[in-house]
């Protein structure tokens, strides 16, 4: 037998935000191991469970699309060449452009959209060259509250302490020691965040956890409050109060960058925390303490995951806990540090308040609901509508880049209906999903480790100056392209030259220069496209391309610089939020059911990548239907057995399984596991769409159309004749 050639090499992980650096063996051209690199990384030596279930799903473990497909008129799918599938894609949408303009065309970045860095970009090239608004992505569907928050309250451009600067740390609704999801939202670093939290706690910070479930994050708490879900506005509303009636604000703060500090205190004035602790069923003990503790902060920072920004009251819980963040002045300072400025692309930051834009009431809106774009792009759970709607600019192509919007639109009837009337759907990904399963083109696309890319996503996130590059260390199929050759070769075919630039959020991407120009004869080389990238960054493409571990820089650093004139003002209080906190002050408490049903995350997966990994599947054979013992002994229902969750929009069947970690009146469950619409056998289905229990016509928050895809009243009940052990 002859011996395996083996070799190690330097690579960076694209499952999340963290991009840890990674060694993986290499045998006989296959990855067999994989392990931590420590050598420069800012989190040491560390990787998730997720780094290595990309080994195991790329060596076969879950099924691969090895070649573009086209959907014949009998529904099937049919292998085709890449070249192929793009020269008709284009012709595709050259007449639908022609015919219709370029509102006909949209896009949807999912998540694996987000680590492939030139497909990104290639992307955003197509989009501002073909002139159409559609763009969609995954952050509108999780987490565009915060987004709704910047629009209504404005930014502060000098950013939020670090957490290793921070002194008080709070934060709702968020898991990142399971969800890897840190900065800029959460209060975490994104890798090894279990190492940040006892960091932080070693050296006197207190930690003040929010969430309905006592969490893996909510070990390190100082101070854990656990209420009923759907509550964060009027919890935040209540520790706005008590801030301002005991004067624990930072006035100068506010008096240089804030105002409607009176309409706040006005508006505030009718949640006590005695009110807030009665609907949300916790300590009012504990919203006074927590008040406190912010009050008298130093270095505070605020931050919230997808729980509040998926529940009831999403929009304004945001806007609250952003409000209670300004009134303690949780931003830096001139003169403040700044641990990380950029590698790739360095940048100075100032004091400096940038007024709310209120974007969403600008055109262009959407044709079928009078809102208009957040940071760029529209609300994805109108699609549907904007599929449908009786409007000459009705979408009627739309591409999809690295996700599966059917699944996480929810409401799976409405968004299957919709989706079913497109001309031209195309899914861009490495494997097939149920958007696939409907498109008319599946693009086979590289994976992760075959294709160069630089940590461009990671940049300014990571907690000290940092940067990698990564050949591709394994060859791809030949049947498959990258990502970023999709667009580059429908633009070519569509005559359209692209203009590659560093975008980033908060940047319109016609007016960034400069831009390396991109021909439609020739087809581009990646590491070219890369060396553009890094042409303005602390440290050139060749010095990173000879250092595989990384760089970190030690005088990566720098402070916040003065401001450089009077800037804007945060808006606290403006008059539609008030008129939500009005109506929240009158609200009744919704009895229809027993349950309240929350998200959770696994650390095997991100949404549904990796659900299928041997050591997933191992441990989440389904997303089971978390329950707490007590209202399991109650409601009868035992380890293990088959329950229906019955919501107003609709019902799924799971297994529950018990979590005492849970409080009563709560039950909880993973997103983006099972089939579109159930069979009825979760097993059989490997998991229940939790979108069953949602509606995208009803339970929507304003502006951006948020569906109720957390706190979602339920009820649940032993499946009759069904059991499983």
């Amino acid at each position: 037998m002859a011996t395996p050639q083996t070799s190690t090499v330097k690579t960076f992980c694209r499952n999340c935000g963290a991009q840890c650096s990674m060694e993986i063996d290499i045998e006989d051209g296959r990855m067999a191991r994989a392990r931590p690199d420590a050598t420069a990384s800012p989190y040491g030596g560390y990787m998730c469970p997720k780094g290595l279930a990309a080994i195991d799903l790329h060596n076969g473990l879950e099924a691969r699309v090895l070649s573009s497909l086209k959907r014949t008129a009998d529904g099937r799918y049919t292998a085709i060449a890449a070249g192929a599938a793009l020269d008709e894609i284009a012709s595709k949408l050259s007449l639908l452009l022609e015919k219709h303009g370029p509102r006909s065309i949209a896009v949807y970045h999912g998540t694996g959209a987000y680590r492939s860095v030139l497909g990104g970009l290639l992307e955003r090239a197509w989009v501002s060259e073909l002139g159409t608004p559609n763009f969609f992505s995954s952050m509108t569907i999780d987490q565009s509250a915060k987004w709704v928050t910047a629009a209504r309250l404005g930014i502060m451009a000098s950013g939020k302490h670090a957490m290793r600067d921070a002194d008080v740390i709070m934060l709702a609704g968020g898991n990142p020691i399971v969800s890897h999801q840190g900065v800029p939202y959460a209060v975490s670093e994104t890798g090894a965040p279990a190492k940040a939290f006892e960091a932080a706690r070693a050296r006197g910070c207190k930690i003040i956890i929010v969430d309905p479930r006592r969490t893996e994050t909510a070990r390190f708490a100082d101070l854990f409050i656990q209420p009923l879900p759907g509550h964060d506005a009027v919890i935040f509303a209540a520790i706005a109060h008590a801030l301002l009636r005991d004067d624990r604000i930072d006035h100068a703060f506010c008096e240089r960058w804030c105002i409607q500090l009176e309409a706040l205190r006005a508006a505030v004035a009718p949640f006590p925390p005695c009110l807030a602790a009665d609907r949300a069923d916790v300590p009012v003990e504990q919203i006074e303490l927590a008040a406190q503790w912010l009050g008298n902060a130093a270095r505070p920072l605020m931050g919230s995951g997808t729980g509040p920004s998926m529940a009831d009251h999403s929009n304004l819980a945001d806007h609250m806990i952003e409000t209670v963040n300004a009134l303690i002045g949780g931003y830096r300072r001139a003169g403040d540090p700044i641990r990380n400025v950029g590698t790739l692309r360095p940048k100075q930051t100032f004091e400096l308040a940038v007024s709310p834009s209120r974007s969403f009431a600008s055109e262009p809106k959407c044709v079928s609901q009078d809102t208009g774009p957040l940071m760029g792009e529209l609300p994805t759970a109108l699609i549907p509508g904007e599929i449908t709607a009786d409007h000459p600019d009705r979408i009627r192509a739309l591409i999809v880049f690295g996700g599966d919007p059917l699944m996480a639109l929810g409401d799976p009837a409405v968004a299957k209906s919709a989706f079913e009337q497109l001309e031209l759907l195309v899914s861009l990904d490495c494997r097939q999903n149920e958007t696939g399963g409907l498109a008319d083109y599946v693009i086979g696309t590289t994976q992760q480790f075959e294709r160069p890319e630089i940590t461009a996503g990671g940049d300014s996130m990571y907690p000290l100056p940092f940067a990698q590059y990564t050949p591709a260390i394994v060859p791809p199929p030949p049947g498959v392209i990258d990502d970023w050759e999709f667009f580059w070769g429908v633009a070519a075919r569509m005559g359209i030259p692209l203009t590659l630039k560093y975008w980033q959020y908060g940047l319109n991407y016609a007016e960034i220069a400069p831009g390396m120009t991109l021909g439609v004869g020739e087809k581009p080389d990646a590491d070219d496209m890369l060396r553009f990238l890094c042409s303005q960054g602390a440290v050139d493409f060749d010095t990173l391309r000879a250092n595989p571990g990384g760089i970190r820089r030690e005088n990566g650093g720098g402070e916040v610089l003065a401001p450089p004139g009077d800037g804007g003002r945060l808006e606290l209080c403006p008059s539609d939020v008030a008129g939500e906190l009005a109506a929240l002050a009158c609200a009744t408490p919704e009895t229809s059911h027993r349950y309240r049903l929350t998200c959770r995350r696994i650390a095997e997966a991100v949404n549904s990548a990796f659900r299928d990994s041997a050591r997933a599947r191992k441990r989440h054979p389904v997303n089971y239907l978390f329950m707490n013992p007590d209202d399991m002994r109650v409601d009868g229902i035992d380890e293990n057995q088959m329950v229906d969750i019955i919501s107003s929009a609709g019902s799924a069947r799971s297994l529950a399984r018990a979590d005492d970690r849970l409080r009563r009146g709560v039950v909880s469950m993973t997103h983006m596991f099972g089939k579109l619409i159930g069979s009825g056998d979760p097993l059989l289905d490997g998991g229940a769409n939790v979108g069953q229990l949602t509606s995208l016509t009803h339970d929507l928050q304003p502006i951006n159309f948020m569906p109720r895809f957390s706190a979602i009243p339920v009820d649940v009940r032993p499946a009759i004749g069904a059991r499983h052990e």
